[in-house]
């Protein structure tokens, strides 16, 4: 798995899944914290995606669980959001290396993960 999006909405999960599955990318969705976990145990990824607000844990407390997984200590990982930028500085830590904000802007979402995993699974869409 190239990429765990952890998101509990049904249409962020879908909206990004197929964008990125359709870069080449392998995702893995969990809508929980600790289905993210269970996930992340039987395949580490490469890349997480954490909404800052999940039904079992915020965004923080999902990455610091998901970094205690061995292979995963070191996994970057990428903050989304609806919260606005204000907001937003009070639930990061520094442990994440961007934030996007909901709605996601394509183009953004794409370099954003390039940026992290490569340019080699993707190509041209559409």
């Amino acid at each position: 798995m190239d990429i765990l999006l952890v998101d509990d909405n049904l249409l962020m999960q879908q909206l990004i899944a197929r964008f990125l599955g359709d870069l080449g990318y392998q995702i893995g969705i969990a809508g929980r914290a600790d289905d993210a976990i269970t996930l992340a145990r039987s395949g580490p990824p490469r890349l997480f995606m954490i909404d800052m607000h999940l039904p079992d844990l915020d965004g923080p407390e999902a990455l610091h669980a998901l970094r205690a997984i061995p292979d995963c200590a070191d996994t970057p990982a990428i903050a989304i959001s609806g919260m606005d930028e204000h907001d937003v500085r009070h639930v990061l830590t520094r442990d994440f290396a961007e934030y996007l904000t909901k709605p996601i802007d394509l183009d953004v979402l794409q370099a954003t993960v390039e940026r992290y995993l490569g340019g080699d699974h993707a190509h041209s869409v559409g």
